[in-house]
């Protein structure tokens, strides 16, 4: 009885490690209506990682999808707050883009003729439209020579956007129930 466990368990470890893929030689981003798109690599980006580390990225397949089966619940954001966050920042290079967990994270988006920058992390968090379903964090950075310098999270626009986010997918809501 054991041995069949033990199998049973070494290949679901197997097929989950097999999912997971690395960014650093690879990067996908995504555009507006979550197609990907091949862009550079990570040490082109300046993303300044340290020697010998990679980002990892898990593969948007679960263990059931890749034995051919579908989940019984499938949990899925709010597909219209989720198309507003990612029309609000589409104009800006995307990482990651992942409908299932509501997440929307932006590559650095140069201002001011490149003396500063900004990252934008959205996460939908569940289908209500309250102050609470979105959560917004702009990072940003200033060019000092040669180095960019964090000035950490700016709240005033974070909750701008998020306010944007939410104004524009309660609009919809009311016009599609119309």
């Amino acid at each position: 009885m054991k041995k069949p466990l033990i199998s049973l368990l070494l290949l679901l470890y197997f097929i989950s490690c097999a999912q997971i893929q690395s960014l650093q030689d690879d990067p996908e981003t995504y555009d507006s209506q979550g197609q990907r798109v091949l862009t550079e690599k990570a040490e082109d980006r300046d993303l300044r990682l340290p020697s010998g580390s990679t980002i990892i990225e898990k593969s948007g397949e679960g263990f059931l999808e890749s034995l051919g089966l579908s989940p019984s619940t499938n949990y899925q954001v709010n597909s219209i707050t989720f198309s507003v966050a990612l029309d609000k920042v589409g104009f800006m290079p995307l990482i990651s883009v992942d409908s299932m967990s509501g997440i929307i994270v932006t590559d650095w988006y140069s201002l001011d003729d490149g003396e500063s920058r900004i990252k934008i992390n959205i996460r939908i968090v569940d289908q209500e439209m309250s102050d609470e379903s979105v959560t917004v964090s702009l990072f940003t950075q200033t060019l000092d020579g040669d180095r960019w310098i964090d000035q950490g999270i700016n709240s005033e626009q974070s909750l701008k956007i998020k306010q944007s986010i939410l104004n524009s997918a309660r609009s919809l809501a009311i016009a599609s129930e119309l």
